[in-house]
């Protein structure tokens, strides 16, 4: 019994040391799990806007000029009355880009037609579309400890060929 008593009264010393190491890596290693997160929720988000964006580039050319409702550049700006707004392109698209991203908040479509025929942009049979999908993402570290004052923009975006 005598050897135990003079193992454990060797090793008391040494108590002390392993609670501070722990408390010096106990920081670093909080911060490596949650950037850990944050890297896969965020390769998620871009991910999901990826996919959002090419369903909404999907209802785009499917409801070409000739489509029911008929999609065209008409108001880019979705905002004025005259001419009136474009449904397809200023409430359709977008709604179908929001609903395929499921989890992603605050998300922006930009809806382009980059083949300009004669002055307008062309939205026929033939014609690119380019459907854009962006949202804010707020790192964990920034969320809690900073006020979300650091975020990032994630973006995905798709281009196909209008086929109505």
């Amino acid at each position: 019994m005598s050897r135990l008593f003079r193992f454990l009264r060797a090793r008391q010393g040494e108590r002390g040391q392993a609670l501070v190491e722990f408390a010096l890596l106990l920081p670093l290693m909080l911060l490596i799990i949650t950037g850990l997160f944050d890297v896969a929720r965020a390769v998620w988000q871009e991910n999901t806007l990826a996919y959002a964006a090419r369903e909404g580039t999907r209802y785009a050319i499917v409801h070409g000029s000739a489509g029911s409702p008929a999609a065209g550049p008409d108001n880019p700006n979705c905002g004025g009355s005259t001419p009136p707004p474009d449904q397809v392109i200023c409430t359709e698209i977008p709604r179908v880009v929001r609903e395929a991203a499921l989890g992603v908040q605050n998300i922006t479509v930009t809806i382009t037609y980059p083949v300009i025929v004669g002055s307008t942009p062309c939205a026929d049979r033939n014609c690119l579309v380019v459907v854009d999908a962006t949202a804010p993402f707020v790192p964990l570290p920034s969320q809690y400890l900073l006020g979300s004052a650091y975020q990032i923009t994630l973006k995905g975006g798709s281009q196909l060929v209008i086929q109505r």
